[in-house]
């Protein structure tokens, strides 16, 4: 199975990107309060939990977001 290398922030909550205001965004499949979000910057995407806003969140670089998704949409992450 692929790796990505990832980080935690220690920011809470907002993920700054130099070109403004973070859009997180949640699929519109969620039907709860505990879904994942995503915000993407120029070289980074930052994932956390949408019903902890203000907690800590997960960073990856843009590449490593691509391969995750290609990943999931070939199947290599099934069990």
């Amino acid at each position: 199975m692929p790796s990505w290398p990832a980080r935690t922030s220690p920011r809470r909550g907002r993920f700054a990107v130099a070109d403004g205001p973070t859009n997180w965004r949640k699929s519109m499949q969620c039907e709860s309060q505990n879904c994942v979000e995503v915000a993407f910057g120029e070289a980074h995407v930052a994932i956390r939990n949408s019903a902890s806003p203000d907690g800590p969140f997960i960073e990856v670089t843009a590449t490593a977001w691509r391969a995750f998704c290609a990943a999931l949409r070939d199947g290599a992450l099934r069990r």
